[in-house]
């Protein structure tokens, strides 16, 4: 390898290091309003509408979602039902738990694992592995997802969907809740 190379790779180390310090964490909302409680939030009935995009940015997908979330306590149960512009639908129930020290956890049946979640302030960001269903087979991606609450009512969520790593698309959804005055 000739030094050149050996150069580009140790400059190449030194900005993806550098990098990965700089991701936000859930510490840099602390102490901002409104406080977002999950529980709180996702109770009773709700409606999102959503855009899937690829690695380019370019929106593949429409949709909107209905919601219904219940509590028992510190337990939780999220039903979806997403609807997509060429009509096909999509179901997903969420089981959730809130535990101490502002963290979540979930489980769904096309989520392998456990999805884990810490909130501060006005955000959450939710972390999980999804079983992507692509041309007749599974694909499993991570998804990292940042929840927003912008006030009492309305919710941003923007998911980075990753695979090995790399980029390969996002979510970006708007929920408002349906019983709000």
């Amino acid at each position: 390898m000739s030094k050149l190379h050996s150069i580009n790779y140790f400059i190449s180390f030194l900005l993806i290091a550098m990098l990965a310090g700089c991701s936000t964490t859930t510490l840099d909302y602390q102490g901002t309003q409104p406080e977002f409680d999950l529980k709180e939030y996702f109770t009773g009935e709700l409606k999102g509408w959503g855009l899937v995009k690829n690695y380019q940015g370019k929106v593949t997908k429409r949709f909107s979602v209905d919601m219904t979330g219940t509590w028992e306590n510190n337990k939780g149960v999220l039903y979806e039902l997403f609807t997509y512009q060429d009509g096909t639908t999509q179901e997903r129930t969420w089981y959730l738990t809130k535990q101490a020290n502002n963290i979540n956890t979930g489980t769904a049946s096309d989520v392998v694992g456990e999805a884990s979640g810490t909130q501060q302030g006005f955000a959450f960001n939710w972390n999980y592995d999804l079983l992507f269903e692509s041309d007749d087979s599974q694909i499993q991606v991570h998804l990292q997802d940042w929840l927003y609450q912008v006030d009492d009512n309305a919710v941003i969520s923007e998911a980075k969907i990753k695979k090995f790593g790399v980029n390969v698309g996002e979510v970006i959804v708007f929920i408002l809740k349906q019983d709000a005055e």
